[in-house]
C-alpha cells in the first residue's frame, strides 16, 4: 500500500516542496465571524466560522499555534486534512492533506486522523487514526508537515498524552494502553485494563509526573476506570495499577478530566451527565445531570466546563458543591473545550454533523448550519 500526504500552500501559506518548507511571509486571511450567540453574564464568546468536519484540537505550547483534525463526513470519510492555525484569527498556517488509503471495516476510505496531540518539547504532532488497517498512529514534523512515523498495531487507537519527563507517549487502545520513545517512535510496552470484559480504551490524563515516573488516569468507554503510575528503564515502560473501580454507568465513557488542586477526577457518560471521583483513591463522590450527549470537560479557573453535544450547551459546574451555576451554548454539536489562556478557552464543534443526532433531535428545526465553527469563550 502507498501511503500519500500533500502538504499544501495557499496565497500566504508556507512554502512546501517535497516535505520542506520556507517561512511563510504572513498568515492567510482571518476566518470569517460565525453566528453571534447569546453573551453570558460574566463571559463574552465570539466565533469564527472554520470548514466543515472539525474534529480535535491542540495548543502548541513552544508556538502557540491551534493544530486541528478535520474529518468529513462523519458517517464514512473521504476527506482528512491536519490544520496548523492561528488562534488569534483562525487562520490557516499549514495544511496537511491526508490521502493515504486504508482497510477501514467499512467506515470510510482514507486513513483518516482523528485524535491529536502536540508535545510541549521537540518537534512533532501526533494523531490518531481509530479506523485505518485496525488502529494505527502517526507522527508528524510539525515545520515540514513530513510524517515520521507510522504506528502499527493499534486497536481502535484513541487518546495521545505525554509523559514528557519520562520521554513517553501513551496511546490508548481497546484493551489498554500502548508506550511509545518521544523521539525514536520505539514501542516500549503496553498494559492492559485489570478487569477483563468488554473493553474501548478512550480518555486519558496525565497529573503528576517526573524523572522517577507519571501518574495517568484512563477510561474504557464501558466499566473499566484505572490509575496507574509509570516507571522507564531505558526502552521498557512498567505500569503499576494504584487503583481500579468499575462505573455504574455501563457504557459511554470516553472523556476525562482532573484538577490536582481539589482531587477530583471528572468522567462523561453520553447518557446523563458526568461522575466525579477521588483522583488519588479512585472512591466515587457523586455524579452531575449535565444531561445526555455530555462530552468534553474542562476544568479552567477553578469551575469544571461540561459540553453538552446532543443538546449544545455548556454546564458551568461548581467544583465544590458539584452544582450547576450557570448554561451558555455556542450553538450545535459543541465537540471539544480546550483551553488557550488564562481567561479564555475555545470551543471546536461540529454543527454541520448534525445527521450524529439521534433520529429524533435531528428532525428538530435547526437554522442555516453553514459549516462548522471554533468560539472563544473569555470570562471576566
Amino acid at each position: 500500500m502507498r501511503s500519500r500526504f500533500s502538504i499544501v500552500r495557499g496565497p500566504a501559506l508556507a512554502v512546501f516542496t517535497l516535505g520542506l518548507a520556507t517561512a511563510p511571509a504572513a498568515d492567510a486571511a482571518p476566518a470569517s465571524p460565525a453566528p453571534a450567540v447569546p453573551q453570558p453574564a460574566g463571559y463574552s464568546i465570539h466565533g469564527y466560522n472554520f470548514n466543515s468536519g472539525n474534529y480535535r484540537g491542540a495548543i502548541d505550547a513552544q508556538t502557540g499555534d491551534l493544530w486541528l483534525t478535520s474529518v468529513s463526513p462523519m458517517n464514512g470519510p473521504t476527506k482528512s486534512t491536519i490544520y496548523r492555525l492561528n488562534p488569534n484569527t483562525m487562520s490557516v498556517k499549514q495544511r496537511i492533506n491526508v490521502t493515504q488509503k486504508a482497510d477501514t471495516d467499512g467506515h470510510g476510505t482514507i486513513a483518516a486522523q482523528y485524535e491529536i496531540g502536540v508535545p510541549k518539547t521537540g518537534h512533532t504532532v501526533w494523531t490518531t487514526a481509530a479506523a485505518a488497517n485496525g488502529g494505527e498512529a502517526n507522527v508528524w514534523d510539525k515545520n515540514t508537515g513530513r510524517r515520521l512515523a507510522n504506528l502499527r498495531n493499534l486497536p481502535h487507537s484513541h487518546s495521545i498524552v505525554f509523559a514528557e519527563d519520562l520521554r513517553v507517549a501513551i496511546i490508548s487502545v481497546t484493551p489498554g494502553l500502548v508506550f511509545f520513545d518521544m523521539d525514536t517512535y520505539k514501542r516500549l510496552g503496553e498494559v492492559r485494563y485489570p478487569s477483563g470484559g468488554k473493553q474501548l480504551g478512550a480518555g486519558t490524563i496525565v497529573t503528576d509526573q517526573g524523572p522517577d515516573g507519571a501518574t495517568v488516569t484512563t477510561t474504557s468507554y464501558y466499566t473499566d476506570l484505572t490509575q496507574f503510575r509509570l516507571t522507564r528503564s531505558g526502552d521498557k515502560v512498567r505500569a503499576k495499577v494504584k487503583w481500579n473501580t468499575r462505573q455504574t454507568i455501563r457504557e459511554g465513557h470516553g472523556s476525562v478530566a482532573a484538577d490536582t488542586t481539589t482531587n477530583r477526577l471528572y468522567v462523561n457518560n453520553l447518557y446523563n451527565g458526568l461522575s466525579v471521583y477521588n483522583l488519588r483513591t479512585g472512591k466515587h463522590v457523586g455524579d452531575v445531570t449535565t444531561g445526555p450527549g455530555t462530552n468534553s470537560m474542562l476544568v479552567f479557573q477553578g469551575k469544571l466546563y461540561a459540553a453538552n453535544y446532543f443538546l449544545g450547551f455548556i454546564s458551568v459546574i461548581n467544583q465544590k458543591t458539584l452544582g450547576v451555576t450557570q448554561l451558555m451554548t455556542t450553538g450545535l454539536l459543541p465537540n471539544q473545550l480546550l483551553g488557550w489562556k488564562k481567561n479564555t478557552f475555545l470551543v471546536i464543534d461540529k454543527a454541520s454533523s448534525i445527521t450524529e443526532l439521534p433520529s429524533g433531535m435531528a428532525k428538530m428545526p435547526l437554522p442555516p448550519l453553514g459549516g462548522d465553527h471554533i468560539y472563544k469563550i473569555t470570562k471576566h
